[in-house]
């Protein structure tokens, strides 16, 4: 093996730890395990030093690989926006070291999914994706079996498998995302099919033993959107009719659902209160009205009783890490002026997603869009935008900048070959 293919497998094993990482597995897990730290929102210096290995050696790639630096980070300013948000907020924020500290890991968090987006093409990032998910579901089975103690959640509120990541929530989460990623996998190769679909079924049954109804729920609301992703390649005329009648079904089905909460939420063995979450968004919605326009400063609200978190513990007797929605954050931490960036900036990544699909005859076109989606659904009860050490912002970062700016036009309503700028943007000189 010559020196460039060596580097080139180092990379990948880098990025795949990377990612794996920061899926959340192992590493808190462990920690917790062997008593280093007693919950999630204590400092732990051996994480830390991690974390900062993984962008100090990711600095150094992009340095490898700066030749297309640019021209993949100036593909959408408003992601740059934000970011530039994030980091500003230190002047107005309510803890302006732990808004400096975090800012520093979200650069960080970024920076893997910029060189993610610059080095490999798009079925390279599904490849090295179904690596780390893959590892994380097949340790999650083996330490479950192995140590079910650890490997098995016991409390009241939570009863479920968690495998090597901290939380049933997070593992459901990681296999609904790799069952996705299994499945596109799947659908677009020849070669090794059956590994994709091993993966698959491995992460289904995952997925149902965490018991975690957000991740189960995204995945079964994406199954029926793929076929609708796919019929935007068909010619106008039968694309909207279908895409209409879809939508008019699905909205209805959305409005039964509301209308009969109390009889979805039983199925799924859930109360009204989403677990407690729809008790504490008033009183979030309480403290975003204090400083609608701004916010908090990143990550500057949720810092428990030495916060502007304590008025929700009073009021609420829970005492929750996140306000379990990634919009309601999104506002407490840079208000209305970052919501609104945000949100043009995932329309026009949606918008750009759907030219991505109708450019592609292969399945794997289908992930930006599916990814888009399941960011939007997640996002509902849970937090991923702007979340440092997170896979779900890195590959949000990796999807956004992955996708070229100028829009490929099929030809008359039907697909065109691949895109040359994304699926050669891997395939770069040094």
């Amino acid at each position: 093996m010559n020196s460039n293919r060596l580097f080139g497998a180092l990379e990948k094993v880098f990025v795949v730890s990377a990612l794996f990482l920061f899926s959340g597995g192992l590493l808190t897990l462990v920690r917790q395990m062997t008593g280093a730290i007693s919950d999630l929102n204590q400092t732990d210096p051996v994480s830390q030093a991690v974390f900062l290995l993984v962008y100090a050696i990711t600095a150094c790639l992009v340095m490898v690989w700066r030749k297309r630096f640019t021209s993949v980070v100036t593909r959408d300013t408003l992601l740059w926006l934000l970011i530039g948000i994030a980091l500003l907020s230190v002047l107005w924020s309510a803890a302006p070291e732990v808004t400096l500290r975090r800012g520093i890991a979200l650069i960080g968090t970024t920076l893997l999914g910029v060189y993610v987006a610059m080095r490999y093409g798009q079925r390279e990032q599904l490849q090295l994706l179904a690596w780390a998910l893959g590892i994380g579901a097949l340790l999650s089975l083996l330490f479950t079996l192995a140590v079910p103690a650890y490997g098995i959640m016991e409390e009241p509120q939570a009863q479920g498998w968690r495998g090597v990541y901290t939380h049933k929530n997070a593992l459901g989460r990681n296999m609904a995302l790799g069952a996705l990623i299994f499945m596109i996998l799947a659908l677009s190769e020849r070669r090794y099919r059956w590994v994709s679909w091993a993966g698959f079924g491995l992460s289904i049954i995952l997925l149902l033993l965490s018991n975690s109804i957000t991740g189960l729920v995204i995945f079964l609301v994406l199954l029926p959107l793929l076929p609708l992703f796919r019929a935007t390649r068909w010619p106008y005329t039968l694309a909207v009719p279908f895409l209409i009648a879809a939508v008019l079904l699905l909205g209805s089905l959305a409005l039964w659902g509301v209308a009969h909460e109390g009889t979805v939420l039983g199925f799924f063995n859930r109360d009204v209160t989403l677990t407690g979450r729809t008790v504490v968004w008033p009183a979030v919605f309480d403290m975003i009205w204090e400083r609608p326009w701004l916010g908090y400063g990143y990550q500057a609200f949720w810092l428990g009783w030495d916060g502007p978190s304590s008025y929700v513990l009073i009021v609420t007797d829970f005492d929750p890490l996140s306000a379990h929605s990634g919009y309601l954050d999104l506002w407490l931490n840079l208000g209305l002026l970052g919501v609104v960036v945000f949100a043009f900036g995932f329309l026009r990544a949606a918008i750009r997603a759907i030219y991505r699909v109708r450019s592609t005859k292969i399945d794997e076109g289908l992930w930006p869009s599916a990814y888009l989606t399941y960011m939007l659904l997640y996002n509902i009860t849970e937090s991923a935008i702007l979340a440092r050490n997170s896979i779900s912002w890195v590959l949000y970062v990796i999807v956004v900048l992955s996708m070229p700016r100028d829009r490929a036009k099929p030809s008359k309503g039907l697909t065109t070959s691949v895109s040359p700028s994304f699926e050669d943007q891997g395939r770069v000189t040094r």
